[in-house]
């Protein structure tokens, strides 16, 4: 009794010490095999232990039938009971690769071996799970092996883990080989690489094993202006721990120089002591070469190739911060608007690029050469501030254009005004500079264009009309522009037959301002469009009053300039303003002075015959003075010729010049012209033309320039007898 309890309890130990749950289901066969009352008990004890077992445990025939499988082997299966498996062939459950592995298990234990394999076959309900199975051989008194015990154990979750750790292993050394990043791991001061990934050869050029030899050997790609700001952000992710980020520049082993961006991370232990520094780096020759593209774009004038007005206040502002010396030269063409509008803006736009060329050809390579906008362009030069040595300069300039630059041989020659400020004598930063060069660019035009002045040579009257220019902008936008009128008188009754408009600037701080002060301004600058536009609506809001008042057969005259007679909207803004106002077309009279009508004749034929189909009459100022013939009076068929006021002030005591005022009256009549005399002053003069046949007279001594309430005043505004006339309305 002892004795079958000792070996029942060896059975016991050997059942527990299972592994796999019923590797010792032979060995308690074996301890008790002639007495089957013990056999049977120790059988009771191990089938309860197999059924107590956590895995799929099964008991396969040698050609792998399933006799036998515990109950939670059964649950794991999805069997309803494991009655259910017994005598389902076990390698049916597997297939493909796992099918041949399960194969060679079954071959190997058939054979006397201990096998074990890992793969994933369907449940019952064809759910695929994974195992890990070891078949165990079971052997007779005989040794012959008469069985196999099967321990499967479920090992789905684990597999799945491994899968997606493997697959983001996978993922990150994909992403570390073919991204260009490079996630690095050094130790607190950077002296020990713990771990750098293979993005390291496409990004640096060099291997992991390189740096894992040599942690250093990245920093010897650097380029050496950059090596030193890069250390110090090293030093100071590791003394203040604290995130770094620095940009920086390498030479390849290949040559190659790429821009690099690295971000650093202190990562501490629980006493806040910087144990190892992670972080990434990049490259970033892309992003920097768009950058730069961009860079480009906003300070590059797409014109010329020059530098823009960003760019050169741009290096202004690092000149005067770093006070070095240097000097600007602000250079204007002179008419270059003349030159736009004549040769149109696809040569204009040549010749802009051709005066480019010029200027950089002039030049040394370190100067710096922008323009800033219209045909206006400023240099900088460096380190130099002698003002012989500029003025040569300048002058060699102005000698290039008027003798090298030529566009289509439309333009004889180009000629400039250069302004000269230098740093810091005329200004110690870029807007005194500019003003400076500017003034100073004003006044060599003022002084006959084709020239040079230093900034401290501009004279108080040039100042003042540069303040002038500089109000425009704001003048027509405020209301300060203002019309006076003056009369045009019939000789013998002195009536008010028409009147003139003529522009002036009330300005908010110098008054009113007369037009030779801001005309060649407008002219100069382009507003004169845009000026000329207001007056034209402005005169005949007035005419519209006055002939609302009565005076239905009153005229206006409105003066038009050269750089209005080449604008292609002169015209329609005469047609609007006259269908604004309701103002009968043969009331409004267009002036335009000889010169104007000879800058481009064809041009202004066409717009003249324009405006003529409109309704409108044409007036030809100033006539006597310049281009007169014959042929040109019959080209332009103007209504009305002006006799210029140098004629009618030598009348009464120049017999040369009453003949020729004689002359005008007699041809324009002969072609059907009109003909008023300006600049009547005298008394005599007034008789002259009288006796002469001028149709109409106008003057200082019949009426001044005057706003429209003090005109009406006049008594020459209605029909007056002349007798015993002296003034009229002088005041």
């Amino acid at each position: 009794m002892h004795q079958a309890a000792g070996e029942a309890a060896i059975t016991l130990r050997v059942a527990l010490s299972m592994v796999s749950g019923v590797a010792g289901l032979a060995i308690v066969r074996r301890k008790l095999g002639l007495d089957y009352a013990r056999q049977s008990a120790a059988t009771a004890l191990a089938s309860g232990l197999l059924h107590a077992n956590r895995d799929c445990l099964k008991v396969l025939a040698t050609d792998g039938k399933m006799l036998r499988v515990s109950e939670h082997g059964a649950m794991l299966m999805e069997a309803e009971s494991p009655e259910q498996l017994s005598g389902a062939d076990w390698l049916a459950f597997w297939t493909g690769e796992d099918r041949t592995a399960a194969e060679k298990a079954l071959a190997g234990a058939v054979s006397g071996k201990s096998t074990s394999f890992t793969g994933s076959c369907a449940t019952t309900r064809g759910r695929t799970r994974w195992w890990n199975s070891t078949l165990t051989p079971v052997t007779g008194d005989d040794g012959a092996v008469s069985a196999l015990l099967c321990a499967s154990e479920d090992v789905t979750q684990q597999s799945e883990l491994l899968k997606t750790l493997r697959e983001r292993d996978e993922l990150m050394h994909e992403m570390e080989l073919h991204v260009r990043l490079v996630f690095y791991s050094y130790s607190s001061h950077f002296e020990h690489c713990h771990h750098v990934s293979a993005g390291v050869e496409s990004v640096f050029g060099i291997t992991p094993q390189e740096l894992g030899n040599r942690p250093s050997a990245w920093l010897d790609l650097v380029v050496p202006e950059d090596l030193e700001p890069l250390l110090a952000e090293m030093n100071r992710v590791a003394s203040e721990v604290a995130e770094g980020r620095v940009e920086y520049r390498i030479r390849r082993p290949d040559g190659c120089l790429r821009w690099i961006r690295s971000t650093a991370y202190p990562v501490c232990d629980g006493s806040a002591n910087v144990v190892r520094i992670v972080g990434v780096s990049e490259d970033i020759t892309l992003e920097q070469e768009r950058l730069a593209a961009l860079d480009h774009l906003a300070y590059t004038d797409g014109l010329t190739g020059l530098a823009n007005r960003g760019a050169l206040i741009r290096q202004m502002k690092t000149l005067c911060r770093q006070n070095v010396a240097f000097s600007l030269m602000f250079v204007d063409l002179d008419r270059f608007k003349v030159l736009n509008d004549t040769l149109g803006h696809t040569a204009a736009d040549r010749l802009l690029q051709d005066i480019a060329k010029v200027i950089q050809g002039a030049l040394a390579p370190d100067a710096c050469v922008a323009r800033l906008g219209g045909d206006e362009f400023a240099v900088i030069v460096r380190g130099e501030s002698d003002k012989a040595t500029l003025a040569s300069l300048a002058q060699s300039l102005l000698n290039l254009f008027s003798s090298n630059v030529r566009k289509d041989h439309a333009a004889p020659f180009v000629t400039a005004s250069i302004g000269i400020s230098i740093f810091p004598e005329h200004g110690r930063n870029h807007e005194a500079l500019l003003t400076s060069a500017d003034i100073a660019m004003y006044a060599a035009k003022k002084g006959g264009r084709n020239g040079f002045r230093f900034a401290d040579e501009a004279s108080s009257d040039v100042l003042g009309d540069f303040e002038l220019e500089c109000s425009l902008p704001t003048a027509l936008a405020s209301n300060q522009f203002v019309l006076h009128f003056q009369g045009i008188h019939e000789p013998a009754s002195l009536a008010v037959k028409g009147v003139e408009a003529l522009v002036r600037w009330n300005h908010p701080a110098r008054g009113l301002v007369g037009p030779g002060s801001f005309i060649p301004i407008l002219e100069e600058s382009g507003f004169i469009v845009e000026v000329g536009a207001w007056v034209v609506d402005a005169a005949l809001a007035q005419l519209a009053v006055w002939q609302a008042a009565g005076r239905k057969e009153l005229s206006m005259s409105v003066n038009v300039s050269a750089r209005q007679l080449r604008d292609d909207s002169l015209v329609a803004i005469v047609d609007q303003a006259l269908r604004k106002h309701r103002v009968p077309p043969r009331c409004l009279q267009i002036e335009l002075t000889e010169s104007a009508l000879m800058e481009n004749p064809s041009l202004a034929q066409a717009t003249l015959m324009a405006l003529k189909r409109l309704g409108v009459r044409i007036a030809i100022d100033d006539f006597g003075t310049g281009y007169s013939s014959l042929r040109y009076l019959a080209d332009f068929s103007p209504d009305i010729v002006k006799i210029d006021r140098s004629f009618t002030a030598t009348l009464g005591r120049d017999a040369g010049a009453a003949s020729i005022v004689r002359g005008i009256i007699q041809m324009s009549h002969e072609l059907g012209i009109k003909v008023t005399a300006e600049g009547v002053e005298t008394n005599p003069q007034l008789h002259a033309l009288r006796d002469a046949g001028c149709d109409y007279v106008q003057g200082f001594f019949l009426t001044k320039p005057m706003n429209a309430e003090n005109l009406v005043q006049c008594e020459s505004f209605v029909p007056l007898s002349a007798a015993g006339a002296t003034s009229y309305c002088s005041h």
